[in-house]
């Protein structure tokens, strides 16, 4: 049996495939091309690829009725990520991110796929200045939130009409190998750009900003816990690390790791109404989960991997 990874060669979901094959476990990774990436070398015994964009119903469903009878669940990432990008083309990317999801529930649906983890956002709570819970409502402030909280509707109503095991993992700021900062849009450049030597940081606001950047490796497997359980006892999580810092100090604290000093010039404000974080206590009491990584730790493993992948 495998695991229909969508995205698989992104930012989360080139993690999530790792910790799977890693674990012996087969999966097939649906993306519009494939790409190197350094942590799934030597794993392809467990990787499958098929070359889709998901926004293709007949291509989607044809590749996997293809694979219907080896196929255990589906991990849903494939998307573009929030950032000021996202409001530049507005409708191909909701599209994506809207559409996508749709065909590949509807495909899901019609190929008796049973579970189906879509990885959502911490946007769709909108402005807020605390910390959401999964029990509050979806009210999202920005399209990009709008279109991962439209997502999750259509999946829960699929869940209600269809009998579809649909669970939705809401992430916040992931970072960690895969892309560097550079690729990133601005906040990570900010944040961690002095891992690439950036020297200075000058931002018209941002001082009062409090941000939970939550390490790769501790997203998918929370990921892969959700996915996993036969049955669980909500549709929603959140999965972060739990632990915030204000965008100065975390600024700093990248640079010192770094071995660069940095000049800083924030405005002050903050970049985003959002809250410092999200709340994690399903995720905590259902599965036990706690973060392995600290702030520290997971820079110091993300400027090594930069380092070996200059």
């Amino acid at each position: 049996m495998a695991i229909v990874v969508t995205g698989g060669f992104g930012h989360i979901g080139s993690w999530v495939c790792r910790q799977l094959a890693e674990a012996r476990r087969r999966v097939l990774i649906l993306d519009r091309a494939p790409r190197l990436v350094s942590y799934l070398a030597g794993l392809e015994d467990f990787i499958a690829f098929e070359k889709v964009d998901i926004t293709d119903f007949d291509n989607v469903g044809e590749i996997l009725d293809r694979y219907k009878r080896g196929i255990e669940g589906i991990i849903h990432v494939a998307g573009l990520m929030g950032g000021p990008q996202f409001a530049t083309d507005p409708r191909a990317n909701i599209r994506l991110n809207t559409l996508g999801t749709v065909n590949m529930l509807e495909a899901a649906r019609a190929l008796d796929i049973g579970k189906f983890v879509y990885i959502s956002s911490g946007a769709v709570y909108g402005q807020r200045d605390d910390i959401p819970r999964e029990s509050d409502p979806m009210a999202p402030s920005d399209l990009y939130g709008a279109a991962k909280a439209s997502a999750e509707f259509f999946g829960l109503q699929y869940a209600n009409e269809f009998g579809l095991d649909f669970r939705a993992v809401r992430v916040y700021f992931a970072y960690g190998p895969g892309r560097r900062p550079s690729e990133l849009y601005p906040l990570y450049q900010a944040v961690f750009g002095s891992l690439e030597g950036k020297t200075s940081v000058d931002m018209p606001k941002g001082a009062d900003q409090e941000i939970d950047f939550t390490y790769l490796s501790d997203i998918a497997r929370a990921i892969l816990l959700v996915h996993d359980a036969d049955k669980t006892k909500h549709r929603q999580y959140n999965a972060v690390s739990g632990s915030w810092h204000r965008l100065p100090e975390l600024i700093e604290k990248v640079a010192e790791i770094a071995g660069v000093s940095v000049s800083i010039r924030l405005g002050p404000g903050r970049l985003m109404p959002r809250g410092p974080s999200l709340d994690t206590t399903r995720l905590r009491e259902e599965f036990g989960f706690e973060p392995a990584y600290d702030i520290g730790k997971g820079v110091a493993e993300y400027l090594d991997w930069m380092k070996g992948n200059a």
